[in-house]
């Protein structure tokens, strides 16, 4: 299993989401590159064995290590709104952080309720052309 397919199988557990629709966020390499440079190896490697070891329960990791928590928490909130918490206790290596833009364009906040980013998503074609459901129209001009 190569680094990105095991960052992927540990934030489908902490997102919820499947490992293809993850995958087809296009952020899953720049995901794991950053939270490479992000975290400690021996703190990202605890979290992936702790993952497996609790059958993939991220609130059952959290339980018994804040640490993991906390980091487990940071991957979440990158895949969800594409920046970086930051991690407390650190050497100021882990700051917050924005992502570039498409992170926040690709962030699953908006797929989970079938959405698009505000200014990042298309509506579709044609879509201008029918007046949006429950508008009240007055008098063109």
């Amino acid at each position: 299993m190569t680094l990105t397919e095991r960052f992927i199988t540990l934030s489908a557990a902490l997102t919820g989401f499947e490992a293809t629709e993850l995958t087809a966020t296009g952020m899953s390499e720049i995901y794991r590159e950053f939270v490479a440079r992000q975290v400690e190896p021996p703190l990202y490697a605890r979290l992936v064995d702790a993952l497996a070891d609790a059958a993939a329960d991220p609130r059952a990791v959290a339980d018994k290590d804040e640490e993991l928590g906390e980091l487990a928490r940071a991957v979440c909130h990158l895949w969800y709104l594409g920046t970086w918490p930051g991690l407390r206790g650190n050497d100021g290596r882990s700051a917050p952080f924005p992502l570039p833009a498409r992170a926040y364009a690709r962030g699953l906040v908006w797929s989970s309720f079938g959405g698009h980013a505000p200014g990042a998503g298309r509506p579709g074609y044609g879509t201008w052309a029918a007046r949006p459901a429950g508008a009240t129209g007055g008098e063109e001009r």
